[in-house]
């Protein structure tokens, strides 16, 4: 049974009127098996509450959880992005993790449970209307992860950079990004489209620059949070790599996007590429394109 501390106030906004849920066995860092065996079907669910884990600020998780991994056997997390500030209330899809012998062992999102209504807050937190899960499952628990805040997360905090010629040679002018000024987290596009850095080497003068920049590992996926990647520069008489600029971070996103943290590297000509084989329809809106910068033309050695 969960243990709830109401807090009441004269203001119908769940914001301002709602309970604290501070249990630390809803955190998915949990080992499996341990502290094991709560059952949310078994709550008495009303109205509206705020996730803590520790006394901290926590959330529902925005991607799969393993089984056993919150205190139950099916770990509940939310088929989709927090909302914003200007969402307002919204409906959650929510989803679980498990495998008993008539699902297929161990996939993500196997079992569906009942949707939520989800908020986000003034004052950077996020509160949930819960109701008793579907009990399909065996054991469904809503679970937690440390919080983002809505105003810093980069996920949500980003300029959209759709430049095409970042993924093909078709301006004719060399674009060096040491004239742009950088500054925080960017999302890249190809005419309205999701695009990613590439992960492997890039032809010279692929993306309209002398020194091609491209990622030397793997994007990270969404539980790894911020990660920092090396980038490697393909020179037109050298190898793949034959230039190591400064890295830069990088964070995957609800939604099946990235965000990138790009910085000026200290080159004579290099230009951060994209990879045409990563495009995907954007799902959700862009913002505008604020983001401007300078071109120099050089010759083709």
């Amino acid at each position: 049974m969960a243990t709830t501390t109401a807090r009441t106030t004269s203001i119908s906004d769940p914001c301002y009127d709602y309970n604290t849920l501070d249990e630390y066995w809803r955190d998915i860092r949990q080992s499996p098996y341990q502290y094991y065996g709560y059952d949310d079907s078994l709550v008495e669910w009303s109205g509206w509450y705020r996730l803590y884990l520790n006394g901290e600020s926590a959330q529902m998780s925005e991607w799969c959880v393993s089984e056993m991994r919150c205190g139950g056997q099916t770990g509940l997390y939310l088929n989709g992005s927090h909302p914003t500030l200007e969402d307002g209330v919204v409906t959650r899809e929510v989803v679980g993790t498990t495998s008993w012998w008539y699902w297929y062992s161990n996939q993500c999102g196997a079992y569906s449970s009942t949707p939520i209504q989800v908020k986000a807050c003034p004052g950077d937190y996020y509160v949930y209307e819960f109701v008793k899960p579907i009990t399909s499952a065996p054991g469904p628990m809503y679970c937690a992860v440390a919080f983002q805040s809505i105003s810093s997360d980069p996920c949500y905090n980003y300029e959209s950079l759709d430049r095409p010629w970042r993924a093909n040679n078709e301006s004719g002018d060399y674009i060096c990004d040491e004239r742009f000024s950088w500054s925080g987290w960017y999302r890249l596009f190809y005419y309205g489209m999701d695009i990613r850095m590439p992960e492997t080497c890039v032809s010279s003068f692929t993306c309209n620059t002398y020194i091609n920049l491209w990622l030397s590992d793997p994007h990270p996926q969404i539980e790894d949070g911020v990660v920092i990647r090396e980038v490697c520069g393909g020179i037109y008489w050298g190898g793949c790599c034959d230039y190591k600029p400064r890295p830069i971070r990088v964070k995957a996103c609800p939604g099946n996007y990235y965000v990138y943290e790009l910085v000026t590297q200290a080159s004579w000509c290099s230009g951060y590429c994209t990879d045409v084989s990563t495009i995907s329809q954007a799902v959700s809106t862009i913002s505008p394109d604020i983001f401007t910068g300078s071109t120099i033309t050089l010759s083709k050695l």
